[in-house]
């Protein structure tokens, strides 16, 4: 999952329209009228043709920190404006700017109405999203349980395994609930880590070598004294690619030591420590 850029927003004029999408299901009496309403509305407003719309995707694609892709798998195209807050379930969230995001269709069709909520009354766990075939009914108040990359830093609950399973596991100082929130979101709802979604684990792999090797070309081109533009070239290239969060992941695993504890026969990342000792600079990247 990709920690969104918080310091785009369409504009004021977009907003507003937005507020006056929303109205309309407001105008709605029971919960029932208001979801049917919203999912009513959203198809019909949500096109190419729509200028509040095409201006909200621009700055999806935008917040994706310079290429368009899913803010959930990291590995396809984003083309689908995905509500967060499932609009069936919170039809006040519909046309609400915070609840979008840019995913693609392998990861916001299964996660659909797939939500859950920490309860306000006993903080008690529960899935409020409907089962197959029926409608949705309105959730109880409580906090959200899937994290909320628009506000929230997927890395502060999660951590990648880049010693070979290229998997995520929940942080291991996490409390009981943000350990919870870790494993809905990456394995009940967004299935990252499945075997139904092994290529993306496979990508995720694949994806660790490849910014290894362009660190290693940065270090052997820096010490040849090869001019600052194509050096440029080759950072902007780095911070392109699919899959960021391996990149970080791999600042992260530097950053915090955890290179110097992992096993010697783990040739790429020792191999990896030499780099990021060799170029620095690489760590704000």
């Amino acid at each position: 999952m990709i920690a969104l850029r918080k310091d785009i927003r369409p504009s004021q004029a977009k907003l507003d329209q937005l507020e006056v999408f929303q109205a309309a299901i407001e105008e709605k009496t029971t919960f029932a009228e208001k979801s049917a309403e919203a999912k009513r509305l959203f198809s019909l407003r949500n096109t190419k043709k729509n200028p509040v719309f095409k201006e909200v995707k621009a700055c999806l694609s935008k917040m994706c920190n310079s290429t368009r892709r899913c803010v959930y798998c990291e590995d396809s195209i984003g083309d689908e404006v995905e509500h967060i807050f499932p609009k069936d379930l919170y039809p006040d969230k519909c046309f609400s700017w915070e609840n979008y995001v840019y995913a693609c269709g392998p990861c916001n069709g299964p996660k659909n109405n797939m939500f859950a909520v920490f309860k306000q009354s006993d903080g008690q766990f529960i899935e409020v999203n409907p089962t197959r075939g029926t409608s949705a009914s309105q959730p109880p108040p409580g906090e959200a349980a899937l994290i909320n990359p628009r506000i929230e830093d997927p890395l502060e609950f999660a951590i990648l395994d880049l010693s070979g399973t290229f998997k995520f596991y929940p942080l291991p100082d996490l409390d009981p609930k943000n350990k919870k929130r870790t494993e809905y979101t990456y394995d009940d709802v967004l299935r990252l880590n499945h075997e139904e979604r092994e290529p993306l684990r496979q990508a995720r792999e694949n994806a660790f070598g490849m910014f290894k090797a362009r660190l290693s070309e940065y270090v052997s081109m820096k010490t040849k004294g090869v001019h600052q533009n194509k050096l440029d070239k080759l950072i902007d290239g780095i911070k392109k690619e699919n899959h960021p969060t391996v990149w970080k992941e791999m600042q992260r695993y530097y950053n915090d030591d955890l290179l110097k504890k992992v096993d010697p026969k783990l040739e790429d990342l020792k191999e990896l420590e030499k780099l990021f000792d060799s170029a620095p600079e690489a760590l704000t990247w």
